[in-house]
């Protein structure tokens, strides 16, 4: 008789890490457009815009709620301008 640790054992080396892997994409073509589209996009950024993007990459796959937060704060600050803007104000200068 199996202990419910090597059950637990079973399990999991069953699953894999299927959610760690690209799923497979039905039309060869739409995967061929993004990748076209994706090339095209890195052409037209400095190295230094490529650089922030792996950086904030890499960060979310890392560290998911540092990233969400980042990306939270960003959008504060977005609205908080568009806000100002619209109501005719200057912006504070920081």
């Amino acid at each position: 008789m199996l202990s419910p640790w090597h059950i637990m054992v079973e399990v999991i080396s069953h699953q894999g890490r299927g959610h760690m892997e690209p799923s497979q994409h039905n039309n060869a073509l739409t995967a061929e457009t993004g990748r076209r589209g994706g090339l095209k996009r890195a052409e037209r950024q400095s190295a230094e815009e490529r650089s922030a993007l792996a950086r904030h990459a890499a960060r979310s796959r890392w560290h998911p709620r540092e990233a969400q937060e980042i990306r939270e704060r960003a959008q504060e600050i977005t609205n908080l301008v568009r806000q100002a803007l619209k109501d005719g104000r200057q912006l504070p200068l920081v």
